[in-house]
């Protein structure tokens, strides 16, 4: 009983061998298919020729317009001083920006006036004096063709009197001058950039006592390369000439802020430093009240660094190319009958930051290749595939 039990196991297993044996003799040996070879995979587009129009990007920060120093032309206590005279400050043209004490000036026009009376009262009464000695002259003299002695007839004494009379006029002039300048008002739609004022504080004449800057327009120089200018219109002096369009944008805390401007001027050398031409873009109402929302951002403010995209000429009959499918030599790849690899020089007139248009070499309805290949060459096969929309 114990040794059958033991040889069934190494029955089992012979028989295993056995039939493994008699399988694999009886198999049929497959024959060898061979498959073609269909080329690599590649991602092709098709061409359109269109026309497109330049834009130059550049970045700059914005600048005001205009800026002064406020700088009184009389000196005095100050008297009077706007709530709105503080750093940030929004002011209208015109609007009161503080008063000096005028009692002094006030003084001095009662003071300008009662001498001017005086010197008319003298030049009256010269003039007259005068008119008396002439009539004398003739009288005594009468006949005779000599001309009296200017001294004699009061002459010198008429024009003394006629110079201190108008010395007084002007004297009136200045005193009432001075008094309307004791309040300075807002030179331009402005804010207050920096002031050293205070209520009683006393100010000289000539000493600068606030910075002010418009609100009006703001500018943004924005530094180009050279080649860039071909593309633009940028306004020189003496030559009447609209500039490029230009719109002004700022990324924020996921948000992007519009603003639209145009080149006005470029500043009259080239950068030492980079080489490369400036030019500078002018934005109107940038503190407009009627952009959407109470978010400062909406405010195009100096000192906001932000970019800048030019809109240039515009250029017929060009095909835009992906900077990617542009190889060595300015070539492309191009599949053409039978799915062959075609190499392709091209004429490109500009390069952006992610496409390059090209101007002759390629023809629309053509399909480029924009897989990169090892060893890409002439006749290659290619198994191309269309790139999916949106992509």
């Amino acid at each position: 009983m114990k040794m059958k039990r033991a040889i069934l196991p190494v029955l089992v297993i012979v028989i295993a061998i056995g039939l493994t044996f008699v399988l694999v003799k009886s198999r049929k040996v497959p024959k060898p298919h061979e498959m073609p070879h269909l080329g690599p995979l590649v991602e092709v587009a098709e061409l359109v020729k269109t026309s497109r129009q330049v834009v130059v990007s550049g970045t700059g920060t914005v600048q005001a317009r205009y800026e002064v120093s406020i700088t009184p032309q009389v000196k005095g206590r100050v008297s009077e001083l706007s709530p709105q005279m503080v750093a940030g400050g929004i002011f209208r043209k015109g609007e009161l920006l503080f008063a000096i004490e005028d009692v002094d000036y006030q003084l001095a026009i009662d003071l300008s006036r009662s001498n001017l009376a005086q010197s008319e009262y003298d030049l009256l009464r010269n003039e007259n004096l005068a008119e008396v000695a002439r009539n004398e002259w003739q009288t005594l003299n009468s006949g005779s063709d000599v001309e009296p002695n200017p001294l004699v007839v009061y002459e010198p004494q008429l024009k003394s009197a006629r110079a201190q009379r108008n010395a007084m006029q002007a004297n009136v002039k200045q005193a009432e001058l001075n008094l309307q300048r004791t309040r300075v008002f807002a030179p331009f739609n402005c804010y207050v950039r920096s002031e050293q004022l205070g209520i009683g504080q006393f100010l000289n004449a000539g000493s600068p006592v606030a910075t002010v800057a418009g609100t009006d327009q703001v500018e943004i120089v924005v530094p180009l390369p050279l080649d860039e200018l071909t593309w633009l219109q940028v306004p020189r002096n003496g030559v009447p000439q609209e500039g490029s369009l230009a719109k002004v944008e700022l990324q924020s805390g996921g948000q992007i802020f519009h603003w639209q401007g145009v080149i006005t001027r470029a500043l009259g050398e080239i950068d030492p430093r980079n080489r490369m031409a400036r030019v500078v873009v002018t934005v109107a109402e940038p503190l407009s009240s009627d952009r959407k929302g109470t978010s400062l951002l909406n405010e195009l403010l100096p000192g906001m660094f932000v970019e800048v995209h030019l809109q240039g000429e515009e250029i017929s009959d060009v095909i835009a190319v992906p900077r990617g499918a542009v190889h060595d030599n300015e070539t492309v790849w191009i599949v053409g009958d039978e799915n062959r690899l075609h190499i392709r020089e091209v004429d490109i007139v500009r390069r952006e930051r992610d496409e390059v248009l090209v101007q002759s070499g390629l023809d629309s309805g053509e399909k480029i290749v924009l897989t990169s290949l090892t060893g890409a060459a002439e006749g290659m096969l290619l198994r191309p595939q269309m790139q999916e929309a949106g992509e």
